[in-house]
């Protein structure tokens, strides 16, 4: 997709960013079958609105955000910033420090168009010029855990039947030259 625009989000940005995090992550759990947890749902949204205001508030210093866009359109969203409580507490802290990529998202009707990809490029690169050596990432969506590992292989962490049987959270941990090579 040659007209993506990745940037950094601009204030006038975060009610538009604010409406992609609700869309995208109503498509993921409808497409993972567990669109009936409510609460999980409202708290994901919270989280990911939090993170976003992290970012403003600090600059980028706590919370780096990057978007894509094609025109005005929100199509993309990543950041990385400390790694999260879950990451912790599935590896009994030991990526603690370890910088954390999160909130992946990538608009249904722009998914399998390559707009993720030049977003983790974008990022490995940001991460990289910052000299950050090492990243981690987690996820319990079925989804999402087959293009990770297709991706990036099996995860570090494997936690079988975390969120109940049948579903697995796994965590990542890669280092920053293995992915831009």
């Amino acid at each position: 997709m040659k007209n993506i625009e990745i940037s950094r989000p601009r204030i006038e940005d975060i009610e538009e960013i604010n409406k992609f995090f609700e869309i995208v992550l109503r498509d993921t759990f409808e497409r993972n079958g567990i669109l009936e947890l409510v609460d999980v749902f409202e708290n994901e949204i919270i989280d990911k609105r939090r993170c976003l205001n992290q970012d403003m508030e600090s600059h980028g210093k706590d919370r780096f955000f990057l978007i894509a866009k094609v025109g005005e359109k929100i199509v993309g969203s990543i950041e990385y910033g400390p790694s999260n409580e879950l990451i912790d507490t599935c590896t009994k802290g030991k990526l603690k420090a370890v910088v954390e990529i999160g909130t992946v998202f990538v608009h249904p009707e722009y998914q399998k168009q390559g707009v993720g990809n030049r977003m983790l490029n974008a990022i490995f690169k940001e991460l990289h010029r910052k000299g950050i050596e090492e990243f981690c990432f987690d996820s319990g969506y079925k989804s999402a855990q087959k293009i990770w590992i297709s991706k990036f292989g099996n995860p570090e962490y494997h936690l079988k039947d975390f969120w109940g049987e049948g579903e697995d959270h796994m965590v990542w941990r890669i280092n920053i030259e293995d992915v831009l090579k």
